[in-house]
């Protein structure tokens, strides 16, 4: 996991926090939260024990790191998408990100982050604030930024919402509970037409 433009850490510490996040996603998507340990994560990134608690003083807050660089990177991929200064039609802009926002989520690792995050939430509310703060609340605010070119900032943040709710629709929610979707990109694909169509009505 790219950590490398990281204020205030020195190259191999950003190159022993990346190892750490890359250890500590495929110790909790192999166990889970609960069931995931410091050492299991010291020991998959290849770093001793003390180097983990050097960066995260905690489980919970490693936990809160990973969620956050895979928020940021699927943020990254949205602006990418997005670009600066776009001169596209809204309906385009709208269709792209709805597709750079589903292939970000279906993704087996995303999809397991997501499940430990839902069975984690009332537990540990911090977690469910940093995925909402950027995560969801971020995408929202890309779609909405597109559509403030039809309609007013209240409208577009409504819209926003409900744009991003059709697209990821039925086939994300069975993905989640593990459920094989048939042409998954056909699905997206109809859910994706209709949340364009729906925004911009």
């Amino acid at each position: 996991m790219d950590t490398s433009s990281l204020p205030g850490l020195s190259p191999l510490q950003c190159r022993k926090r990346s190892a750490i996040l890359d250890g500590a996603k495929t110790v909790f998507l192999r166990g889970g939260f609960g069931l995931a340990t410091m050492d299991d994560v010291a020991s998959e990134a290849g770093v001793g024990k003390q180097t983990v608690y050097r960066h995260f003083k905690s489980k919970e807050a490693l936990f809160i790191g990973l969620v956050s660089a895979m928020c940021t990177q699927v943020g990254a991929l949205l602006a990418g998408a997005q670009g600066e200064q776009s001169e596209r039609a809204p309906e385009v802009e709208l269709r792209e990100l709805g597709w750079v926002l589903a292939r970000s989520l279906i993704t087996p690792d995303t999809l397991g982050l997501y499940r430990a995050i839902v069975a984690e939430a009332a537990r540990f509310p911090e977690l469910g604030r940093v995925f909402y703060e950027n995560g969801a609340k971020v995408v929202r605010a890309f779609a909405a930024k597109i559509l403030r070119r039809r309609f007013d900032e209240s409208t577009a943040t409504l819209r926003a919402a409900t744009f991003v709710q059709l697209v990821l629709g039925d086939a994300h929610l069975e993905l989640t509970l593990g459920y094989t979707v048939p042409d998954v990109d056909a699905r997206f694909a109809q859910q994706i037409d209709e949340a364009v169509a729906a925004a911009l009505r």
